[in-house]
């Protein structure tokens, strides 16, 4: 359960190509969030 100051503070933090292992603690979303990230980079650098 997460106090009021968790609710209203979000927090959040930069996902990078090579992602982290902080990533994995939020497991499923975390790993989709990346592979969004990934997915990103390698368009961009296929443009």
């Amino acid at each position: 359960m997460q106090n009021k100051n968790e609710e209203q503070n979000p927090k959040t933090f930069v996902i990078t190509e090579k992602g982290s292992l902080g990533l994995l603690a939020y497991g499923d979303i975390g790993l989709r969030e990346w592979r969004k990230v990934k997915q990103n980079v390698t368009n961009k650098n296929n443009e």
